[in-house]
């Protein structure tokens, strides 16, 4: 039996939380995305599904970069394990160092995704807005002109990573998966 919550358990959760319905849908394509990558390169199915889901349940209380702390802070008062924990820790852009993190007035910590696990949720909440799946040049291309040359290029190095580990290019991935044309119409139906 699984230690982390079913994919019930976090929609109870998000609702639970005051979770707008635009988030829930949000946190539902990143997690069709996250859990068919992670099908492809063996990650730990069960903490994807658990931490794409609720990746943003901060968001009940601010939209702001402090979101991921106010995640991480909802996902301890559930109990939640710590690596769901920590995996939803590090969802927040590519990742922030340290000294980005306290640039930006985050708490002390090292935001940066470490485990495999981490870098696909990462990566797959990088690659949807709202609830439309993006290309990879697509978001890279969207944190450049935000002026983020940086988060961008960790981006890909992480997309890049993940892809070898696949053993298939992520788009082609997506592509065949059909997830740009049912993601929103199936998300809708959860949310």
């Amino acid at each position: 039996m699984s230690s982390y919550p079913s994919t019930d358990d976090c929609y109870r959760i998000m609702r639970e939380e005051g979770l707008s319905t635009a988030v829930i849908r949000h946190c539902c394509v990143v997690n069709l995305v996250a859990v068919e990558i992670a099908r492809r390169c063996d990650a730990d199915l069960e903490l994807v599904n658990a931490a794409s889901l609720l990746h943003d349940i901060g968001r009940s209380s601010t939209h702001s970069v402090n979101h991921v702390v106010e995640s991480v802070r909802i996902a301890r008062e559930h109990d939640l394990p710590d690596e769901l924990v920590n995996c939803i820790g590090r969802h927040i852009a590519s990742g922030f160092t340290s000294e980005e993190a306290e640039a930006l007035g985050l708490p002390e910590g090292d935001y940066m995704p470490v485990t495999l696990e981490d870098k696909v949720v990462n990566f797959a909440d990088n690659l949807v807005s709202d609830r439309s799946i993006r290309t990879v040049a697509q978001a890279a291309e969207r944190m450049r002109a935000k002026g983020f040359e940086l988060t961008a290029a960790r981006m890909l190095a992480i997309g890049d990573e993940i892809a070898k580990l696949c053993g298939e290019d992520i788009d082609a991935l997506l592509e065949r998966a059909k997830l740009r044309e049912a993601a929103a119409a199936r998300c809708d139906k959860l949310a």
